[in-house]
């Protein structure tokens, strides 16, 4: 006669309950809100940045990045600095926040009402690649946007 296998009975584990998540993320979730709610003032500016703009193909040409056949450009990150006050107070929006402020040119600025007057300039990462490169660069570098070291002015939506 055949015996019948049986299965262990599961064992219940003894797990005390997970504390509360640190009072850090509740800081977190409160900062992005307010980010990017209408609780206070939050204005725009446009400045579009992409690779074929004569500052970058003129970097990368001065790299010898064209000469050696990396003539793909791109743009991993950006930081605008700006102020509205003389540079006594400066700011930083950079594409590297989360959750990201800078979308197609459009920088939110999260601490400028509308209608403010800003100087700013624009940090600017830039990577070059070969025709055939898929994800990774072959050099990388950064530079400065600033109207040759006047900056740019312009009043925020």
């Amino acid at each position: 006669m055949k015996q019948k296998k049986t299965l262990p009975k599961a064992v219940e584990l003894k797990v005390p309950p997970l504390p509360p998540p640190p009072a850090r993320l509740e800081s977190a979730r409160t900062a992005l809100e307010s980010l990017f709610s209408s609780k206070g003032p939050m204005s725009t500016l446009h400045f579009l940045v992409h690779p074929d703009m004569v500052e970058l193909r003129r970097e990368a040409e001065a790299r010898g990045w064209i000469e050696r056949g990396f003539s793909r450009l791109t743009v991993p990150w950006l930081e605008l600095h700006w102020t509205s006050d003389g540079w006594k107070t400066k700011h930083v929006v950079s594409s590297n926040d989360v959750p990201c402020p800078v979308v197609n040119g459009t920088f939110h600025l999260s601490t400028c009402a509308p209608n403010t007057e800003v100087e700013f300039a624009i940090h600017v990462g830039l990577a070059c690649h070969a025709q055939t490169d898929g994800a990774y660069a072959r050099d990388v570098g950064d530079l400065w946007l600033n109207d040759g070291g006047k900056n740019y002015r312009q009043t925020t939506r």
